[in-house]
């Protein structure tokens, strides 16, 4: 409560035009884009044995993404209470499950999650950067 009461003062205080400050570093396009694609990776490699993470680019892009966080202005601290946030998790979760859905994955047919995985690595997308086959 306390929280929407500072973000509503400083919205009614902030200049007429100025762009309105990022309000969780999922707000931060490049920081949505990367988790995203970070939750789709990891549903593939979890349902597909045949898919595995490239540990280099995940970590790297881990790095990216604090520092997109940071330099939008957000600490240390509120990085790591979003990151927490089980609401935030949810969120994504959904999200990465919806993308899936829209490329053919099925929860009841696993092959479909190395189907989905396949054609990612193949298109060289955000996902598919994230993963290799075995």
């Amino acid at each position: 409560m306390m929280l929407r009461a500072i973000l509503v003062t400083a919205m009614l205080l902030a200049p007429l035009g100025a762009p309105l400050q990022a309000r969780s570093p999922n707000d931060v396009a490049e920081v949505r884009e990367g988790l995203l694609a970070a939750a789709v990776g990891d549903v593939i490699r979890r349902q597909c044995e045949t898919i595995v993470p490239r540990v280099i680019r995940v970590y790297n892009l881990r790095n990216q993404l604090l520092a997109a966080a940071q330099a939008a202005g957000f600490s240390e601290d509120e990085i790591d209470a979003f990151v927490d946030d089980p609401i935030a998790k949810e969120n994504l979760k959904a999200e990465a499950a919806a993308y899936l859905s829209a490329r053919g994955a099925d929860p009841q047919n696993a092959s479909s999650y190395c189907a989905v995985g396949t054609a990612e690595i193949a298109d060289d997308t955000s996902v598919g950067r994230l993963l290799r086959a075995r």
